[in-house]
């Protein structure tokens, strides 16, 4: 976490481009699957495979940003799946991991219910952060909805929120499953996904009328 957030800020304080993105993002996967290897570590093994699910389960959330509602913008000069640069995939198998990695040990020391709490408070107050980073690194930026100092919509941070919810309990199911099962939490996570952003979306265009 540490890495991304020093690569991150690098990126943005130079506006390196989406450059440092399609560089910064497989090199932090690939981290996580060089331990999983080295290591065998199960869970990390796990949550790369959810991750992957959860990374190419996405690509729907971002179309409803870029060609729905329109509010998200992505550099065009850049390899696409989709409507999504080709790193987003990976980029959210990372920060599944990571997020998952910090859900799985505050629950074996606060409990699901404290932990549930904690997450969706972190990520509230992460992703304003990240999403300024990404924006004057050049990765993304948003139109037409409004948004925390200019930068990061209301709607983003309040589905970060609303995701961040049910990883807690995810994972808690992750850290036990075998295969088939990872696959099916990924997928579940992913509508998940979808769901809290088209929700996010409308109750913010709503209040914002």
């Amino acid at each position: 976490m540490v890495a991304s957030l020093v690569g991150s800020f690098l990126a943005s304080h130079f506006q390196m481009g989406p450059k440092a993105a399609f560089v910064l993002t497989p090199a932090l996967a690939a981290s996580f699957v060089v331990y999983a290897v080295r290591t065998r570590d199960g869970f990390v093994a796990r949550m790369i495979l959810f991750g992957l699910v959860v990374g190419f389960g996405e690509l729907p959330a971002d179309y409803f940003g870029v060609a729905v509602n329109k509010t998200l913008v992505y550099p065009q000069a850049e390899p696409l799946i989709w409507v999504s640069p080709a790193y987003m995939p990976l980029s959210w198998m990372v920060m599944m991991l990571q997020l998952g990695t910090v859900a799985n040990w505050l629950t074996s020391k606060w409990g699901l219910l404290k932990t549930t709490a904690a997450l969706a408070v972190l990520g509230g107050l992460n992703i304003p952060l990240y999403e300024t980073l990404a924006h004057r690194a050049g990765w993304w930026s948003y139109r037409n909805t409004p948004m925390l100092f200019g930068v990061t919509p209301y709607y983003v941070i309040l589905a970060e929120v609303l995701l961040s919810l049910a990883l807690p309990l995810v994972v808690s199911h992750v850290a036990q499953a075998r295969g088939p099962k990872v696959v099916a939490l990924g997928v579940a996570q992913s509508v998940w996904l979808l769901l809290t952003g088209v929700f996010a979306s409308w109750l913010v265009g709503l209040v914002s009328r």
